[in-house]
């Protein structure tokens, strides 16, 4: 009887994915694409993440921004060029919005103190989407409907859902073999935004994308994963 109640699960899973070579929970679901990068007792170890963000395109390179970020306590600390050349580094408690930044060592006060942090928040908001997106489908707010496959490239057929957050309306296509995000294509005010994502590699047992590229814009960002730990080293902030 177990033989064959098993065996009819795995028919129903078939039916109701047709496109899908992965083998766990549905990944076009929020529980399954947690699944599909790692599980949610991965991430949930994961207290601290240090990485960089390079965006490269047509007209030039944006970056490398150095990130460490302590998702326990909500604190970071991002390091990236200055305009005009230098180094600035930033410290913020993300909750508050409060903290300090630097340029070549000089601390910045008054309006370039506001205007900075400003942008290192923003920085960090558009970066940590990218990075995270796939990870944050079961947040409040985020409604996930999955889809219909749709035509790949040679006539393959790929599983793919809709993701409906503060953002916009994401339709996502899935890797068939990994049940992870292949592509994006981001509905918000202005437009489209079209990214491949690829290069997915493990640290601390998750998945992150190291490159994606943009249609619309000829952007290629690349993402490295330097740390992933369950707390901050210990000097870190």
């Amino acid at each position: 009887m177990a033989k064959v109640h098993a065996a009819t699960v795995l028919a129903l899973l078939a039916v109701a994915v047709p496109g899908l070579c992965f083998n766990g929970p549905d990944p076009r679901t929020p529980a399954g694409q947690l699944a599909a990068c790692g599980g949610a007792a991965n991430w949930q170890a994961l207290g601290y993440l240090k990485f960089t963000v390079k965006i490269t395109s047509p007209s030039g390179v944006q970056g490398p921004y150095l990130y460490r970020w302590d998702r326990r306590d909500g604190f970071l600390r991002l390091t990236a060029p200055a305009a005009g050349g230098g180094k600035t580094a930033i410290a913020i408690d993300i909750a508050s919005k409060t903290g300090g930044a630097w340029i070549d060592g000089a601390q910045l006060t008054g309006s370039r103190l506001a205007d900075t942090m400003k942008w290192a928040l923003q920085r960090f908001g558009e970066d940590t989407l990218w990075l995270t997106f796939p990870l944050d489908w079961g947040m409040a707010g985020v409604t996930v409907k999955p889809l219909p496959d749709v035509p790949e490239a040679g006539g393959a057929m790929a599983p793919a859902t809709d993701v409906i957050s503060a953002v916009g309306d994401w339709k996502v296509t899935l890797d068939p073999a990994t049940g992870r995000v292949e592509r994006t294509v981001l509905a918000r005010n202005g437009g489209t935004l079209t990214v491949t994502w690829s290069d997915w590699r493990a640290h601390g047992g998750v998945y992150f994308a190291h490159e994606r590229t943009i249609a619309e814009t000829g952007e290629t960002v690349d993402v490295d994963v330097l740390q992933a730990l369950p707390q901050p080293p210990a000097g870190d902030f």
